[in-house]
């Protein structure tokens, strides 16, 4: 059976006793996969159809990247032990141990993440509460629902910007992508989206931050977040809702511009004259609608130069794209396992 298609934006919130728009029951009253419901059998067989020269490319950044994570998260360690026997003699056998808070390189941002910040709910109506006491909404759901399986569509927003002759934007600084120029990078591959498709989109981040001596990565880690990514706005938002994305993803630390609050989300700003603005100065806005509104999953600190180069050199700007995340009962948020094939 198929899922019921998105009504149009204009009707959101969906739940007119929630917060500014929600789609909660628009996958029935107990649904905890959000836009992945739209990931039918169908909707995978028309993906696996990109799979043409089968080239493959890897979408994770290495885990112990970045070297020191934003907002005090440790960096990644891992150890490797020699196991012995019994006896104490050692034997030609090891194993390695891992310790990773899932914030802190290629990740998907479950729907635990990041609820309405005014309302302090998360996807479907969830109170903290509610997330404490059960493995409700966690990424063992979405596991064993058979992953993050789609057509995975490509822009490239250095190249765009390059083949426009602008001016190359600092993946480093506060600066963000807004709705006309991801309308734009689309309409130029000639991709007409399709529900249940995969937003990829490339910032430059993991190409600029690699370019940091560890000086110059420690300091960054020090100080407030600011970075490209996609506008906090109700054009960006009504666009990713009506391309039909059951997930986005990208290569920054925040799918959307950091930092995440400030005067482009103040009140008064691109917000005036909503009723649900002060539901919305809480930050993270399109953290807010994507993530507990819709149950739409974000991929942050993904590695997409590889991507990006293959889908230049073969003229390609679609994939598909396999994402099994760890199967974690009541997990947050997960490396992504990802891979494009084309």
């Amino acid at each position: 059976m198929s899922p019921p298609p998105r009504p149009p934006f204009s009707t959101l919130p969906l739940d007119k006793n929630g917060p500014a728009g929600n789609a909660w029951g628009l996958y029935g009253p107990n649904d905890e996969l959000g836009a992945l419901n739209m990931l039918t059998p169908a909707v995978v067989q028309a993906a696996a159809q990109e799979i043409q020269t089968g080239d493959r490319v890897s979408l994770d950044w290495s885990l112990n990247l970045p070297t020191f994570p934003s907002f005090n998260r440790p960096p990644f360690d891992w150890k490797m032990e020699i196991r012995r026997h019994p006896d104490g003699s050692k034997r030609v056998v090891n194993d390695d141990f891992l310790n990773i808070n899932t914030q802190s390189s290629s990740q998907w941002d479950g729907f635990r993440h990041y609820g309405y910040q005014q309302a302090g709910l998360f996807y479907g109506g969830r109170s903290q509460r509610d997330l404490e006491g059960s493995d409700v909404i966690g990424t063992e759901r979405v596991v064993s629902a058979g992953g993050i399986t789609t057509r995975g569509i490509v822009l490239d927003y250095p190249r765009w910007l390059e083949r426009k002759g602008r001016e190359k934007v600092n993946a480093l600084e506060a600066n963000c992508i807004q709705a006309d120029e991801l309308r734009g990078m689309l309409e130029e591959t000639g991709v007409k989206t399709r529900e249940g498709d995969l937003l990829l989109l490339r910032t430059g981040f993991t190409r600029d931050y690699e370019g940091l001596g560890e000086e110059e990565r420690r300091k960054m880690a020090g100080k407030s977040p600011e970075f490209l990514g996609v506008e906090s706005s109700r054009e960006v938002l009504e666009w990713i809702w009506e391309s039909g994305f059951a997930a986005v993803a990208g290569d920054a630390p925040s799918f959307e511009m950091s930092p995440l609050v400030g005067s482009h989300n103040a009140p008064g700003g691109i917000w005036k004259g909503e009723a649900w603005e002060q539901e919305m100065q809480g930050g993270g806005l399109v953290h807010q609608w994507l993530l507990a509104g819709w149950g739409v999953m974000i991929g942050e600190m993904w590695d997409l130069e590889r991507l990006c180069e293959k889908a230049a050199q073969l003229g390609r700007s679609t994939c598909f794209v396999s994402s099994v995340p760890l199967k974690v009962p009541g997990g947050v948020a997960s490396p992504p396992n990802a891979v494009a094939i084309f």
